[in-house]
């Protein structure tokens, strides 16, 4: 019995492994296709706070691009995705869809922020206007359809959302409190609006990973 599970553990260790370097090349990739788009021009009119929130909404759009993959092909998913089997993907395709869906629109409208036009940055590639309202429709839409589709997930589906938005909270408030903090003090890097949307966005993943790793569920 003692080798079963240690048979388990490694079995389950390298899946996590696969899945990690899998993850890496392809946000690597990504990350590179996308600084060969964009040309250093771009990017040192966008300065480093930009930079960052594109690049978190790129993140957003690899986990939601991996996620659909898995979704789609279920039997090739599962040897890269963090799930039990394909049948596990099956099982919980109109979940995983939705939450697919709703990585995406969040990850491209972050990526429309940071491309926007605005003070300091007039190479933006859309309008502030255009930006503004697309976020705007996304948080609404984001809104309601959670909402909408609140009875469709577990009591531990729920309660992992309810963990994790927890989290998320907890490092995003420690985070711009200091960075805040240090800003008016004169003692750190100054803080803009833009770097507060990038914590907040990036605390939401990173309160996720969080919540499900608390409970076990990082290696499967």
């Amino acid at each position: 019995m003692a080798r079963t599970m240690a048979q388990d553990g490694r079995r389950s260790w390298r899946k996590t492994a696969l899945s990690t370097i899998v993850g890496g090349l392809v946000g690597a990739g990504a990350m590179a296709a996308m600084l060969s788009l964009a040309g250093t021009a771009l990017l040192d009119a966008m300065g480093p706070s930009r930079v960052a929130l594109a690049a978190v909404g790129l993140i957003y759009l690899l986990i939601a691009a991996m996620v659909g993959f898995g979704v789609a092909a279920p039997r090739a998913g599962a040897k890269v995705l963090n799930v039990a089997d394909a049948e596990e993907l099956r099982d919980d395709r109109a979940n995983l869809l939705f939450s697919t869906i709703v990585m995406a629109l969040l990850g491209a409208t972050l990526l429309l922020l940071a491309l926007a036009r605005g003070p300091g940055f007039a190479a933006g590639v859309v309008s502030a206007g255009v930006a503004f309202a697309t976020l705007a429709l996304m948080l609404a839409g984001g809104a309601l359809a959670s909402w909408l589709w609140r009875d469709r997930f577990d009591e531990l589906g729920r309660q992992l959302g309810l963990e994790g938005a927890s989290w998320s909270f907890y490092v995003s408030w420690i985070v711009l409190t200091v960075w805040g903090a240090a800003d008016f003090l004169g003692l750190g890097a100054t803080l803009t609006a833009i770097d507060a949307v990038t914590v907040s966005a990036a605390a939401l993943l990173l309160g996720s990973f969080v919540a499900i790793g608390r409970r076990g569920m990082m290696v499967r």
